[in-house]
């Protein structure tokens, strides 16, 4: 059975919103990294977790506890997984407007050859 998509737009108006999205996806990446920069230098200072008997077991039992990482590949720390989350985010968002965009590239470019195979169509 085929599946059929009905796009009430044109192909130019989705690849324009496409690329916004992969846009906002790239601003987003961009961002994040920055803000991913600034929490690793936090953590790097010997003062944001200062050994004790409460920032110790959290640390190990918490901020440091493996977790899948946000690619699934690989565990890491759960501090390093939420920052590595928050860009994959964008990286995903950037990837998800590229998809879009080359699909709706193939679908224009399918459908006029399409066309013009049933306009050269002999009757």
């Amino acid at each position: 059975m085929s599946n059929y998509i009905e796009i009430t737009s044109t192909p130019g108006e989705i690849i324009s919103i496409a690329n916004g999205i992969r846009s906002k996806g790239t601003e987003l990446t961009a961002k994040l990294q920055g803000i991913k920069s600034a929490i690793d230098e936090h953590e790097g200072r010997a003062d944001t977790f200062p050994s004790d008997q409460f920032t110790d077991p959290f640390v190990k039992d918490n901020y440091h506890v493996a977790v899948p990482a946000a690619d699934d590949d690989k565990t890491v720390p759960a501090n390093e997984a939420v920052k590595e989350s928050a860009v994959y985010c964008g990286t995903k968002l950037t990837a998800i407007g590229d998809f879009v965009a080359t699909a709706m590239i193939n679908y224009d470019a399918t459908d006029q050859q399409g066309g013009a195979d049933i306009a050269n169509t002999p009757t």
